[in-house]
Formats: structure tokens, C-alpha cells, sequence
């Protein structure tokens, strides 16, 4: 309790948005009055309007205010996230659960690690809730109970380090509310949109995490670096740079749906493959069965087909980069760290994809 004090004068003036904090905000509706004449009626809308827009900047403030006073890091960032993946990639949901259960446990699942920066107010029994709720949320999914335990522990991680404590949790859920609840006042048919409050605050959740938006850009500047040295030193032509494209794409594709770990392996089997120059057919039919094994069950049928034509094109990437290992170790490791920066994956990080039984 005592991180989450201000000084004096920031108390007094917070003091009347204190709302007791909650995990879970009641969501009630307001409804638009008709005062019976097209003007009024539109007057009214329009005075709505200004009132819904009024609750979105307060809420889009709020959740950049905490944002800001997080210290939360990119580390903590891709442990959480490669949690998310190895759920997605692990759960197989038991026989008779509906598509639509497993969907929802999907939804569910995610966001309690969406809410992952909001809990640094949560004791020891909160946390104990938080397991048992995800733990209810991934029930006949046969997810490990070592990796839900994982996933929790890196909640809390994260949490500590957004430190997020239990009045501005409170003010900015009020304010999540008040949002939801003045858009949904708004006739469908008013001309007026705003963005829902709980896409922006998932598509905004990177923000909690210090340096994210550099790491990623100092990636990206590497990878191009160094594509650019290794293919004029081997004097690439354009059916070769074309070649090196699609590969480090198909990197990029496969690595933004496995964990980090599992996408360094994967990196580490295709260099290996190159060791003793060029390989030849026998290895590349070898390169592609080690590979799919290295995905395990996140080897879809599309991700299969990606691995083929990885593996496939072996030769003429060794062609293109003039033989040379340590080019195409170089471009691998870029491309990871890139991945690992959040190229590829979806605007929400921590989201949850279940494939139905």
C-alpha cells in the first residue's frame, strides 16, 4: 500500500475519483431520452456525443498516465507473451467442448493476462484468486498446470513492475465504464464512432513496457543492415535477393506464433543445416522433418507448408548469400530479435488463438 501513496496535495485532488477497486466492473446501461422532434432528437444525440467523447479522453488519458509510471520491461513483456503463445499452441480442448466454449475460454483466458499491468494491488490472496480463475478459464483444454503456474508467476512480474495500485485501478476501471457505458448510448445509426475501450486498451498495452517501441525499431534497422552487407558482399542478384525475402518473411511468419525459445531452436536446426556447405536433397528433405519436429504442436498444416518451402529453398539461399554460414546465422538472429520486438504478431500480444478439436 505504501508505493501506491502520492503526496499530499495529488491525494487531496484525487480524493473524490476514489472508487473502491474491484476486479471485475459492473457494466450497467444508460439509454438515450426522445424528446419527439427531429431536431431535438439530433440536438440530443449530438450533446451525447460530446458527452461520449469527454469519456474517451479521460479514459485514453488515464491509461496513459499509468502508463507512463510503469517500469515494466521488454523481458517481462516477451515472458508473458510467450506464455500466451504456448497456451494458444499447447491447449487441445477435450471431447464434447463446443467451438464456441472453447472460444470463450479463449476470450476469457486472454483477458486475465491483458489485465496483467492493472494488478500490482493485488496481495497474496489475490493472486491465489487470479490462479484459480485462470486455472477455471483453461479447464478441458488440458493446458500443464506447470505452465498456468508460469503464467501467473509472470503476471505478477509484470504487475510489480507496472506498479498499478488500487486507486488508479479503480479510477481508470470507473472510467472504462463510464466509457462503455455513454458509447452504448449512442443510436447505431448517430454518424458518430468512437473507439470500444477495451480494444484500446489492448491494442495500447506495449505502453506499460519501457524502451518496446526502440527495441523494435533498432531491430528492424539491424535486420536491414545486414541483409543489405551479406547480399553485396555476395554479389546477390535479384532471383537470389528475391529468395532471401521470402525466407526471412517465412521466419517472421513462423517465429511471431511460437515462443521464443521454441523460435531460437528452430533458428539454431536451420543454420545447422548449412555447416557443410550447400545441402544437398537428402538434407533438405532432413532439414524439413526437423523443423516440423522443432514446432511440435504449433505445426499447422499452413506452418508445415512454410517449413517446406524454407527447407526447399536451402540451396538457393546458400547460393544467394555466397555460401557463407555466417551470413545466414547473422539474418536468423535478426530476425528473432525482431520477432521478439513484436514483428508479425497480432495488436493484442497476449491473445489467446485455441484451435477447436
Amino acid at each position: 500500500m505504501d508505493r501506491c501513496e502520492r503526496d499530499p496535495a495529488d491525494r487531496e485532488a484525487r480524493s473524490r475519483r476514489r472508487f473502491p477497486a474491484t476486479v471485475e466492473p459492473l457494466e450497467d446501461r444508460r439509454l438515450l431520452s426522445y424528446y419527439g422532434s427531429s431536431s431535438s432528437y439530433y440536438n440530443q444525440v449530438s450533446y451525447q456525443a460530446s458527452i461520449v467523447r469527454h469519456e474517451y479522453d479521460q479514459f485514453v488519458s488515464e491509461v496513459k498516465r499509468i502508463e507512463l509510471a510503469s517500469q515494466a520491461t521488454p523481458a517481462e513483456y516477451l515472458a508473458l507473451r510467450d506464455d500466451a503463445r504456448a497456451i494458444s499452441n499447447t491447449a487441445t480442448p477435450a471431447p464434447g467442448l463446443s467451438r464456441q466454449a472453447v472460444q470463450y475460454k479463449a476470450v476469457e483466458t486472454s483477458l486475465e493476462l491483458d489485465r496483467a499491468p492493472l494488478y500490482g494491488w493485488l496481495g497474496d490472496s489475490g493472486w491465489t484468486g487470479i490462479n484459480a480463475r485462470l486455472t477455471s478459464d483453461l479447464s478441458g483444454l488440458n493446458a500443464p498446470s506447470t505452465l498456468i503456474s508460469k503464467t501467473v508467476s509472470d503476471m505478477k512480474i509484470i504487475a510489480n513492475s507496472a506498479n498499478v495500485g488500487p486507486f488508479d485501478y479503480a479510477t481508470v476501471t470507473n472510467d472504462f465504464t463510464s466509457l462503455r457505458n455513454a458509447e452504448q448510448s449512442l443510436p447505431s445509426n448517430s454518424g458518430y464512432h468512437f473507439e470500444d475501450p477495451g480494444l484500446f486498451y489492448t491494442q495500447h498495452l506495449r505502453g506499460f513496457f519501457r524502451g518496446w517501441g526502440v527495441q523494435k525499431i533498432q531491430a528492424r534497422g539491424q535486420l536491414d543492415r545486414d541483409l543489405h552487407a551479406a547480399k553485396a558482399q555476395a554479389g546477390t542478384d535479384p532471383a537470389g535477393s528475391a529468395v532471401v525475402s521470402r525466407d526471412v518473411q517465412i521466419l517472421q511468419q513462423i517465429g511471431a506464433a511460437i515462443p521464443s525459445t521454441t523460435n531460437e531452436t528452430f533458428g539454431t536446426t536451420l543454420v545447422a543445416a548449412f555447416a557443410q556447405g550447400p545441402p544437398s536433397p537428402m538434407a533438405v528433405a532432413q532439414l524439413g522433418t526437423s523443423l516440423v519436429t522443432v514446432l511440435g504442436p504449433a505445426a499447422t498444416p499452413s506452418r508445415v507448408a512454410s517449413v517446406d518451402r524454407l527447407a526447399n529453398d536451402a540451396p538457393a539461399l546458400d547460393q544467394a548469400l555466397g555460401g557463407s554460414t555466417s551470413s545466414i546465422a547473422t539474418i536468423v538472429a535478426d530476425v528473432a530479435a525482431l520477432v521478439n520486438a513484436g514483428s508479425g504478431e497480432s495488436l493484442n500480444p497476449f491473445k489467446i488463438n485455441i484451435r477447436p478439436g
